[in-house]
């Protein structure tokens, strides 16, 4: 069985700030863009909420299968039919000049330049097609599992520039400035806005620019010779050449953002990156393929390379400090809430504090998920095995820092994953998951469940020792080697009188602890400490 190559798309944002000393004057028409930009996507976000059938409507679509074969093939709407309808309903026209007052968008929105108009359209239909799909999904679930039902999409905020709206350009760039047309009171102006920018932008800029002039040029000859051959329907080779080149970069229709600390242009870039085919089939297809195995856990990440059946090696990426800081101000969130009394609804208590626990998450999955990339890179891995995260349960008897601690720790490990797999498809790299169950508990010497223990008796069991062989090592580790069984399919589940055993070992076990909890020395000891501690 052979893995058959595909592209997939990769996208990378550069975040351009727009420079706080710009002028006021352009500052407040980029507030009065963005609000009508607010005033169109609502306006058409009602539309395609009362005419849901068009994300249900068919056409007959005629495929050109070379220069004299064609078919014909039903098909779903596309974007563009959806835009082109949208159009139709509410944009006078000599093909459809009577609008209803209340479907007319010149009245809602006067002069809007056809391109916000257009972006609009697609922000709108994207959002109702989702929403649609929810509910739908929603209705058919069992009413004790289905959860809240969906609510209708509102105006996102984000105005999304179309190449009329926006010139981020290499020669429109070069000096600092990017070119947007702005909302300056009645009419519609390019203004030049100061950015703030990293500097390798100007060379995905370059590259960038010429692969446009590429495709442009093989467009132009495309439409020469179908006019000379006397063609409407391009082939699939012809489409397939005016797709970017795999590898290189390409920018898109920049986003403009308003923040807490001002205005933002982020600018995405998208690439096609080659990979041989799905993980599945490569498995089957090559033995010796280089994966590596990682196991997220709440205070590290233990990671495990291969080639075929032999190690390559293992390596650990630690973030126990973070998991610790966060801790301590959720201690502090909690004195001082303790103090306040209960808190006020419609308003956010320690802001401040939320914020930083906010911005520490966002950090630690960053560096965290560009650790694990930089590892696999260089080794040359080609998929990564993750564990199939489960819902959270959480532990009764914990403080709420500890618990709000560990609920967070969790909730990392799924934005670590999320964040591998974006910077993973950017080296062509797949990320698959495999189910968790029985990896860190079963020996990868012998397959025979083992048992956690913490070398001093103390704190978290880090250690694991297989009763069966003797073999030992660390926990986590355990995890990673178990995944490759896993991805392998090898991986042997422990039989009924096996788990019998380890719940009978855990309870004994359990009960030791509680009788020396309960032993004369103990209680002597405790109440020793508590006589002495000084009075609060």
């Amino acid at each position: 069985m052979s893995a058959e190559p595909r592209c997939v798309p990769a996208v990378r944002t550069v975040r351009l700030r727009i420079a706080p000393s710009t002028n006021p004057g352009k500052i407040a028409a980029l507030a009065a863009t963005t609000e009508v930009w607010a005033r169109a996507v609502a306006f058409y976000t009602d539309i395609f909420l009362d005419h849901p059938g068009v994300f249900d409507a068919r056409k007959l679509r005629v495929m050109q299968k070379g220069p004299d074969t064609s078919t014909t093939k039903e098909v779903a709407w596309s974007e563009k039919d959806r835009l082109t309808w949208a159009e139709s309903v509410t944009v006078a026209t000599p093909a459809h000049p009577d609008i209803p007052p209340e479907r007319d968008f010149e009245a809602t929105c006067p002069g809007c330049p056809r391109d916000l108009r257009r972006a609009a359209i697609h922000a709108a239909s994207g959002a109702v097609q989702s929403y649609l799909s929810n509910l739908r999904r929603w209705e058919k679930a069992s009413p004790k599992r289905r959860g809240r039902q969906p609510k209708p999409p509102r105006p996102h905020p984000h105005l999304t520039a179309y190449g009329g709206m926006a010139k981020v350009r290499l020669g429109d760039y070069r000096q600092g400035f990017v070119r947007l047309k702005v909302k300056d009171g009645a009419r519609w102006e390019w203004a030049n806005l100061p950015v703030q920018a990293p500097p390798y932008l100007d060379a995905m800029l370059q590259e960038s620019d010429r692969e446009r002039e590429r495709i442009s040029a093989v467009r132009a000859e495309q439409k020469r010779r179908m006019a000379a051959a006397g063609r409407k329907q391009s082939t699939d080779e012809e489409r397939q050449a005016l797709r970017p080149t795999p590898g290189v970069w390409v920018a898109q229709s920049p986003t403009l953002i308003h923040k807490r600390d001002g205005w933002w242009l982020h600018l995405p870039f998208e690439k096609r990156v080659p990979i041989a085919g799905k993980a599945e089939d490569r498995r089957l297809a090559e033995p010796d393929l280089k994966v590596g195995t990682i196991d997220l856990n709440a205070d590290s990440a233990a990671a495990a390379a291969w080639e075929g059946p032999r190690c390559l090696g293992t390596r650990t990426i630690w973030h126990a400090r973070e998991n610790a800081k966060r801790e301590k101000v959720l201690q502090k969130v909690a004195r001082r809430q303790r103090r306040s009394g209960r808190p006020i609804k419609g308003e956010r208590s320690n802001a401040g504090l939320w914020r930083y626990i906010a911005g520490l998450d966002a950090a630690v999955a960053w560096r965290v998920a560009a650790a694990i990339v930089a590892w696999a890179v260089p080794a040359g891995l080609q998929v990564l095995v993750f564990e199939h995260l489960r819902a959270y349960r959480p532990e009764r008897g914990l403080s709420w820092s500890r618990r709000t601690n560990r609920k967070r720790a969790y909730w990392l490990r799924g934005r670590v994953l999320a964040h591998v797999k974006h910077l993973a498809r950017c080296h062509g790299i797949l990320v698959v998951e495999r189910n968790s169950a029985w990896t860190s508990q079963a020996c990868p010497h012998c397959n025979h469940l083992g048992e956690r223990f913490s070398p001093d008796g103390r704190g978290y069991p880090s250690r694991f020792r297989c009763g069966h062989c003797g073999w030992t090592g660390d926990a986590n580790i355990v995890a990673a080697l178990n995944l490759k069984r896993k991805w392998d399919r090898t991986f042997r589940y422990p039989s009924a009188a096996e788990k019998q055993a380890v719940e009978a070992r855990r309870r004994r076990k359990a009960g030791a602890a509680a009788s020396r909890e309960g032993s004369p020395e103990t209680v002597g000891a405790n109440v020793r400490s508590t006589t002495d501690a000084p009075a609060a």
